[in-house]
């Protein structure tokens, strides 16, 4: 049967989905969802293995996807630290995250003596970093702003731009970048910036004013 067919390949589909997630909680909601319809496929063409195995997936997802949503559920810590670039974490980070950071920017000119950082702590953990240099007049560009794939939810981005946080406190009013890929420009827009021409904009001193 057709229908029957299809909903073994829409189950392929959720499970592949998944695979290509850079994000942990969207990888095992695919996966979940991938599994019950894999299971159900599996009781309809009478396949009892394939219901088992599918069976125990769906039970190892809603495990974890239990886990992931009780830790988001409790007060979350962040801190945007400033970072010496001269010493040896920046740039065994950029080293490590070389090719997930050639992904999403690869316009990123690579560490310059002029650029400053800040780095993302979640419950004391680093996981972002934020490269940028002062152009004056409370300006600054930003040549790299990246997060680790398993903390790519935008929760970070809330504490890098907002209005009181680590640019205003540097004397910076206003940020501008360059979203090259698709995926970096969603992120942009997400967070607030603004197209104009070739470069993305944020105003931090008009987002206080508008409540962030």
């Amino acid at each position: 049967m057709i229908w029957l067919e299809a909903i073994g390949y829409l189950a392929s589909a959720l499970i592949v989905a998944g695979l290509l997630m850079t994000s942990v909680l969207r990888l095992r909601l695919l996966g979940l969802a991938g599994a019950i319809l894999f299971s159900a496929y599996a009781v309809l063409i009478d396949a009892v293995p394939v219901l088992v195995t599918n069976g125990v997936i769906v039970f190892v997802h809603t495990y974890h996807l239990h886990r992931i949503l009780r830790d988001r559920a409790h007060e979350e810590y962040f801190e945007v630290v400033p970072w010496r670039i001269t010493g040896a974490y920046v740039p065994r980070f950029l080293r490590f995250w070389r090719d997930d950071i050639a992904r999403f920017q690869p316009d990123f000119p690579g560490l310059r003596d002029e650029h400053k950082a800040f780095v993302v702590l979640r419950d004391v953990v680093p996981v972002g970093l934020v490269l940028y240099r002062h152009l004056g007049d409370g300006t600054a560009r930003i040549d790299l702003d990246y997060v680790t794939p398993a903390h790519r939810d935008q929760r970070a981005a809330r504490y890098v731009f907002d209005p009181t946080g680590p640019f205003p406190e540097q004397g910076i009013v206003r940020v501008e970048t360059t979203g090259v890929t698709d995926a970096h420009r969603r992120y942009l827009e997400r967070v607030g910036f603004v197209p104009a021409g070739d470069t993305y904009r944020l105003a931090l001193v008009e987002r206080a004013a508008h409540g962030g």
